[in-house]
């Protein structure tokens, strides 16, 4: 609530001053306006005393309103009040009990007849605070509105010959009248040439002016259309919309999460009907670069979502790429009621069509209650349902939950949870059936056969029940809010039960969107809305109705997708362009000032995701990779950390184990995934029985994560579990949701093979990523068939996968293939042609090794577009070698003092997809002495560029490093970024360790040992004092935290009594990398922010066990069949 004077409360039972008296002292008090809205009034004793007092308000010249429900108890009292003169206005289903007097507003629980004032327990407040004042007067308006509305008939309404021209008719033969809002709409979308934003209440015609926006710029424009909808469902509706089209000439297509396309297929499309994610990761897509540049018109549905905490960052990202390109890509944005309409249109320069008209008439109402003050989750879950179930039988009938109950075509009603769980819950109360303990498939029967149905996704027969409440054969459907989303699902009443959406509070827009389903043209004239909201809570709620919802930016929460996204797409090149492009942002409309985007951009360059030389910003290869697939970045940064972390598996099924585990734990939208841990932990725990220990050791608090875990363990392992009959509350379709959501992060892993110097991470989450998404192929997919499954999709069209890819399988399984490798004959039924074909078979990743010699390793494979990594072992040290292409020997690195015998584990990953596995063990030879690591450095610091910038202070460095911190973090962070140039020095003097602790300590012992000792009064960038082969000691922990940085390590810089230390993030702390003395001193962050108070120097791990040398991942021959 605003600011002002707290409400005072009044109550006929315990504490607070009373509430007849204070009613009756209101209604005296009046002398400008007297306003009551009351459901029941009798003419009881006490009753009477109110009667009285508003007829005396009356005849002092007061201005009385008083609105009551048309029923035949109330009659006495409404009789009474006409006759007097007082003006009365029928209301049906009124709920909420208000008075204003003047400026002071009572909100109560108490109807005005005898029970209620003698016997019952009802409480109210008094309010003064203008803001809740005038939110309370707002909603008496409204319900006078209505009932004027509802007298006035119906309005005139325009025939579609006047306004749409015959060109575009015939695809809209089915409207012969526009109704008044497409009447003022239809003529701007086709004369415009700009942007327009169409805004108009919920229910209210929209669709049509999207379609006459689609084929403006299809037929009459000749340039394809994009329409971009919030949701699948609603994007299946247009969908079949405009497939109407197709008879027509006008190929469509419908792109969502659940479809997938070729680039050929969508190039040739007329019509794109998409969800926004998914375009956007088409938008990304290079191959399809020229023809979104084509694209002519962008529908937006829900354009309001712009500020939706989840999916509004990409719309905006997108709104802001295209608002200033007006002249190519037209913007026609249909948007629900929103409060800030103008300052939305304004942002993007659209021509603003507004309109409030809606074909029913909507009343909408707050139903306080009084939650309970202490107590378990189930006291407050039935406090709310002893507020529903009875307002459901007092609106549809009070033969609800009666066995066979009438279904004659009368009033229904949509009741929207928050959870799968009230769903169930409220759902059973309102039919009378028990649901505690008992499975999900009987209750749901139980339900429906007592007229009420249940709608989430993936609740069993949850589209019979849709289509019974539409067929009007259930008259109650309790639903998640993800129903009012869809269109054509109508009903009188709407009870919004919940103010939390699992987790997150409920938006106003959500709000608004959920009493949209009340009232429907043509079958619903009128709809009711109804909120339940705390008694504490009502004032605050009746005020954020009233202000209607704004659309805010949300960008800035997820500015590091959105600048990575635009660096791929080469809309930001440096940082100047970073803040134009961000000024065209809703962010800056709405602020005016500009976000630390340095601090956005120092990010991706600390993480590896973007380079910055020479003053231009690009995206690294594991940059572009994470935003094609739309991993977040920070889900990614997770990612990366915890790869180079993972230990050395012993076994495949480790080496699944902890891939599965470290991207279920590293991906927010996996480790955060809103189950309930009391309904499903013992069952995922019992999944979980035979996992590694040290796997289930690194998942952490992380509940999530180890339901993720467990669906794979079902997926993957025992399918057979996919029929269990679960314990109470446990959805096997919530652990086939999150079998569904991870391959999308187990593919970007599996692509860091060719991306960067992998070993056999990628190779796992390759083949574990097309068997959780084809987990439901029979036979089933079992470990190193996902190779074969690769070579499978490749020969079918995206869009051809769901329909063909099951007897592509049978049938190659059928012929005893496992891998790709045998096959090289093309399979009838695939698309891919006889070309295509070879391309396939020449793709394959087939590697054999020829015998070292000296340290150089031959292999052999027809695969060029790959890359070879060989990875080294004498005992337990390990070291690694890459290159790429692969088009000839590589040399081997030896772990730091070997001798005797060498391993080798080689891996081979193509550009395509593919990876292959092989190894050898051999004698180190005598005459294969290794460089050090100081010469090989030196040797690879030669082809460094000379850098000849300089930072530098009048009184020296130190002096500098006691300089305004900002200033000073400004000029550092240039100095540590990642730079790829530094990387092959990183590796030499790190000595090709695997192991980060390691590496870190060879890193600074060598460098060091390389940089002869100097006195400067300046600061170098790393490529100079390399290249110079002196340095001061602040220079050294510049360079040192600039090469790990190249290590794709987090590295920073703190100071100490004036003077830089390098600080790196090791074991999942900070940690100095190369303090000069053992005790610097008192330590202060620069870069980071923060850092730990106590901070120590990286220490050598524990010394591991000598293990016999050998192929460290032989297991990987399960992998590659």
């Amino acid at each position: 609530m605003s600011s002002g004077a707290e409400p005072r409360r009044l109550s006929n039972y315990g504490d607070g001053a009373d509430l007849l008296i204070g009613l009756t002292e209101a209604l005296s008090s009046a002398r400008v306006r007297l306003w009551v809205k009351v459901p029941w009034w009798d003419v009881s004793p006490l009753a009477r005393r109110l009667l009285d007092g508003v007829l005396a308000a009356h005849r002092r010249g007061v201005d009385v309103r008083v609105l009551c429900r048309p029923e035949a108890s109330n009659d006495a009292v409404m009789g009474a009040l006409r006759d007097a003169g007082v003006s009365v206005t029928a209301v049906r289903y009124i709920h909420e009990k208000e008075i204003i007097a003047d400026e002071l507003a009572i909100t109560h629980s108490m109807n005005f007849t005898s029970a209620e004032i003698s016997r019952n327990q009802n409480s109210g407040f008094v309010h003064t605070d203008p803001a809740m004042v005038e939110a309370v007067e707002l909603g008496f308006r409204s319900l006078l509105e209505n009932a004027s509305t509802v007298a006035e008939g119906e309005e005139s309404w325009t025939p579609a010959s006047a306004l749409i021209p015959d060109s575009l008719r015939t695809y809209l033969d089915r409207f012969d009248q526009l109704n008044p809002l497409q009447s003022k709409a239809v003529p701007v979308v086709l004369a415009a040439a700009g942007h327009v934003m169409v805004v108009a209440p919920t229910s209210s015609g929209k669709t049509l002016i999207g379609e006459v926006a689609a084929l403006r710029s299809i037929v009459t424009d000749g340039k394809p259309a994009v329409w971009l909808l919030p949701a699948r469902a609603l994007a299946a509706e247009v969908a079949e919309i405009a497939r109407r089209w197709n008879a027509h000439g006008i190929r469509t297509i419908e792109l969502t999460g659940e479809t997938n396309m070729s680039s050929d297929a969508v190039a040739q499309a007329q019509l794109w009907v998409a969800t926004t994610e998914k375009f956007e990761a088409l938008y990304r897509r290079a191959s399809l670069k020229d023809v979104i540049g084509r694209i002519g018109c962008l529908i937006i549905d829900e354009v309001h979502l712009v500020g939706d905490p989840s999916r509004g960052a990409t719309l905006e990202s997108m709104i802001a790429r295209l608002r200033v390109a007006e002249g190519r890509t037209r913007i026609v944005a249909l948007s629900a009621t929103v409060s800030n309409a103008h300052e939305l249109a304004a942002w993007f320069h659209a021509d603003l069509v507004r309109s409030t008209w809606r074909p029913t008439v909507l009343t909408t109402q707050l139903v306080p209650y009084d939650p309970p003050v202490q107590g378990k989750r189930e006291q407050f879950e039935s406090a709310k349902d002893d507020i529903v179930v009875p307002l459901l039988r007092s609106l549809v009938g009070a033969d609800l939950g009666a066995e066979s109950p009438s279904a004659d075509g009368g009033s229904s009603a949509v009741v929207f949870c928050g959870s799968k769980a009230a769903v169930i819950r409220t759902a059973a109360r309102a039919a009378g059936v028990r649901s505690h303990g008992v499975e999900l498939e009987t209750v749901v029967e139980e339900c429906f056969r007592r007229g009420v149905g249940i709608h989430f996704r993936d609740a069993p027969r949850a589209g019979r029940a849709l289509d019974a409440f539409r067929a009007r054969q259930l008259r109650v459907l309790v639903a998640t809010s993800g129903l009012s989303t869809g269109v054509n699902t109508p009903a009188k009443f709407v009870i919004i039960r919940d103010l939390e959406l699992g987790m997150t509070p409920l938006e106003v827009s959500q709000a608004q969107q959920m009493f949209g389903r009340a009232g429907r043209a043509g079958q619903e004239p009128e709809g009711y809305g109804f909120m339940l909201v705390p008694r504490a809570d009502e004032g605050t709620w009746k005020i954020k109705l009233s202000d209607g919802y704004a659309a805010n930016s949300r960008i800035v929460t997820q500015l590091g997708d959105a600048i990575l996204a635009e660096l791929l797409l080469g809309s930001v090149t440096d940082r100047a362009s970073a803040r134009s492009w961000f000024e065209q942002t809703l962010a800056f409309a709405q602020n005016r000032t500009s976000v630390d985007l340095d601090d956005v951009i120092d990010s991706l360059l600390a993480r590896g995701f973007a380079t910055e030389i020479d003053g231009q910003l690009a995206p690294t290869e594991i940059g572009m990779l994470t935003s094609r697939l739309m991993i977040e970045v920070d889900s990614a940064g997770e990612m990366l950390r915890a790869l180079a972390a993972l230990p050395l598996p012993s076994t495949a099924d480790e080496a699944e184990e902890l891939v599965l585990q470290t991207v279920a734990s590293a991906a927010a939208a996996l480790r955060e995934r809103p189950v309930n841990e009391r309904v499903y932990g013992r069952y995922v725990d019992e999944l979980l029985t035979g996992w590694s220990p040290r796997v289930l050791a690194r998942t952490r608090d992380w509940f999530g994560a180890r339901l993720c875990m467990a669906a794979a363990q079902i997926a993957l392992r025992s399918p057979a579990r996919a029929r269990d009959t679960l314990p109470a509350g446990v959805s096997m379709a919530e652990l086939r949701r999150a079998v569904e959501d991870m391959p999308r992060y187990l593919a970007w892993v599996a692509a860091l093979g060719y991306a960067d110097a992998a070993t056999w991470a990628p190779a796992v989450a390759g083949d574990l990523a097309r068997r959780l998404t084809w987990w439901q192929l029979t036979p089933h997919p079992e470990r190193g068939t996902g190779r074969l499954l690769w070579m499978l999709e490749r020969m079918l069209d995206p869009q051809h996968h769901r329909a063909r890819m099951s007897d592509l399988w049978r049938r190659a399984r059928g012929a005893g293939f496992a891998s790709p490798d045998g096959i090289n004959a093309r399979p009838r039924g695939v698309d891919v042609t006889a070309e295509g074909f070879a391309d396939i078979v020449g793709s394959r990743a087939d590697i054999s090794l020829e015998p070292l010699v000296d340290l150089e390793l031959t292999y052999r494979s027809p695969n060029t577009h790959a890359r070879v990594t060989a990875m080294t072992s004498t005992g337990a040290a390990r070291a690694i070698a890459t290159t790429r292409p692969a088009q000839g020997p590589i040399d081997i690195i030896l772990p730091p003092r070997s001798s005797g015998t060498v391993a080798a584990d080689v891996f081979l990953y193509t550009r395509d997809g593919d990876f292959g596995y092989a190894s050898l063990l051999a004698d180190v030879p005598e005459s294969a002495a290794s460089v050090g690591p100081v010469e090989e450095s030196v040797a690879l610091i030669a082809d460094l560029p000379d850098v000849h910038s300089v930072l530098a202070h009048p009184r020296g460095v130190r002096r500098l490093f006691q300089g305004e911190r900002k200033r000073l973090r400004d000029s550092m962070r240039p100095l540590i970024s990642p730079d790829p140039r530094l990387g092959p020095v990183a590796v030499a003097l790190s000595e090709h360790h695997t192991e980060s602790r390691l590496a870190i300590i060879a890193l600074r012992t060598n460098l060091r040992a390389l940089l002869r000792e100097a006195s400067r009064t300046d600061l170098r960038p790393p490529h100079a004092v390399l290249r110079s082969r002196e340095a001061s000691e602040a220079e050294v922990q510049i360079t040192l935290a600039a090469l790990l940085a190249a290590l794709h390590m987090d590295t920073g810089i703190a100071t100490a009594d004036g003077h830089p230390l390098a600080v790196v993030r090791a074991d999942d702390g900070w940690a100095l990398a190369g303090p000069r003395h053992a005790q610097p001193g008192r330590i202060e962050p620069l870069i980071p922010n923060s850092l730990p108070p106590q901070i120590e120097a990286v220490s050598a791990p524990p010394e591991t066990a000598e293990v016999e040398t050998a192929p460290r991942c032989a297991w990987m021959s399960e992998f590659v069949l």
